[in-house]
């Protein structure tokens, strides 16, 4: 059999898929490699978030338990952790003991914030837009304050008559006790 080019088929193929097998075998064994590198890393970081884990950290286990720590004991199996379950305002809990390697992680699950059409935002972003509300309020209420004093500074024309009047009276209670002093003198 002979190809387009005129070659023979049977070695110009051979050559070809020796190059594709070594090609396939160079990308199997890189895959390979970076899946043990990655996997490495991971059981690192496990095993260094399961040797700073302290009574109160709060967890969820691989079975997805959501919990408190409240103990830890080591054991000839490891370390043992006693978990608080349940609710904390209603005062129904529970307590699950569990070895150190069934924990998943550490939780850091965090409530949802939603706008006003229901859409979910990050919650960053809402503590922005309320620091900017409390924002807006304040420098309304300051110029409401504003408003207030240059009102005031027009008032105390009339202040100060009321404070010359009020001299006017203290000058008078004071010249009439001495007209008063003066004939008990004669």
């Amino acid at each position: 059999m002979t190809n387009l080019l005129g070659a023979a088929a049977s070695e110009g193929s051979n050559i070809g898929q020796i190059i594709m097998l070594v090609f396939l075998l160079i990308i199997a064994v890189a895959y390979i490699v970076l899946t043990m590198r990655n996997r490495k890393k991971q059981q690192e970081q496990a095993l260094k978030m399961l040797d700073e884990l302290k009574v109160g950290d709060k967890v969820v286990t691989h079975s997805g338990i959501y919990g408190e720590i409240v103990a830890i004991r080591e054991t000839n199996m490891g370390k043992v952790l006693t978990i608080k379950t349940g609710e904390e305002d209603g005062k129904k809990f529970g307590f699950v003991s569990v070895n150190a390697n069934f924990i998943y992680g550490i939780d850091s699950k965090q409530d949802l914030v939603l706008d006003a059409d229901g859409n979910v935002i990050d919650p960053e972003e809402a503590k922005e837009e309320v620091l900017k509300e409390e924002f807006k309020e304040e420098k309304t209420e300051e110029e409401a304050e504003d408003e207030k004093e240059t009102l005031d500074l027009e008032k105390p024309k009339k202040k100060t008559a009321k404070k010359s009047t009020a001299k006017k009276s203290t000058e008078k209670k004071e010249t009439k006790k001495a007209e008063k002093a003066e004939p008990a003198n004669a």
